[in-house]
């Protein structure tokens, strides 16, 4: 691997909310671990979910993850920026995974073949502890939003959803995180028609909390946003 690439890859780690927690000596081993790839728009991500799974992080750019339901229908997931990771649940439970990803705009992406993390936690047990965290925070998150269909507005649900996908990397009080997203994808992620979530995005960008882009969603005012989306959320 190119200098370049490896040094990207290993500050993407440091970075991530994700992975920043783990010994440096373990950062430069999934660093080392790690191949690169890139991908165009739309481009579509071989190898997520199944036997030969690979765990997938984001470098640069984004992924849209998502899934075919009945019809020509489909159900968006999630849209995810640097910092972030998908596929680890696969590499784990061995299972064969239904869900499509594809590159948001130029991406450029770091995988490790599932065989060889595996090897990895086996070889270093304490790093079992935080892969399995990472796994059980990912699914509490999905449980909430699960519950917030049935619990809260479409308001609430569409301020928790833009708030749990803000990106994987340090905040400061003053951020304003740019997600990457089209209105259409946010509405699928909730259920709902793309009109109610139009409506709902402009009565936010009208608070001042939000401005709505072509493709881009930017979030103005973080602690607000964090108030009203609640204390039991965290980043996906």
């Amino acid at each position: 691997m190119q200098t370049r690439q490896h040094a990207g890859i290993r500050q993407t780690l440091e970075q991530s909310v994700h992975f920043r927690e783990l010994a440096a000596r373990d950062l430069d081993r999934l660093a080392e671990l790690a191949r690169p790839k890139r991908l165009r728009n739309k481009e579509r991500i071989e190898n997520v979910g199944g036997y030969d799974a690979h765990l997938w992080i984001i470098v640069g750019g984004a992924v849209r993850l998502s899934t075919k339901v009945s019809g020509d229908g489909e159900y968006v997931y999630a849209v995810l920026g640097p910092g972030n990771y998908f596929g680890l649940a696969a590499v784990i439970g061995k299972g064969v995974g239904t869900i499509d990803a594809h590159a948001f705009g130029a991406t450029e992406l770091a995988f490790i073949e599932g065989a060889t993390l595996v090897k990895l936690l086996e070889d270093r047990p304490a790093l079992w502890h935080h892969f399995a965290a990472m796994l059980s925070t990912r699914l509490a998150i999905a449980l909430m939003l699960l519950r917030d269909n049935t619990a809260c507005t479409l308001s609430e649900r569409l301020v928790r959803r833009l708030f749990v996908l803000r990106p994987a990397v340090p905040e400061s009080p003053e951020a304003q995180p740019v997600l990457p997203m089209t209105q259409g994808d946010l509405a699928r992620m909730l259920g709902t028609s793309r009109s109610r979530a139009n409506a709902e995005l402009r009565r936010l960008e009208s608070d001042g909390l939000l401005r709505a882009g072509y493709r881009t969603i930017k979030l103005l005012d973080l602690p607000r946003l964090r108030e009203m989306s609640g204390k039991d959320l965290t980043g996906f």
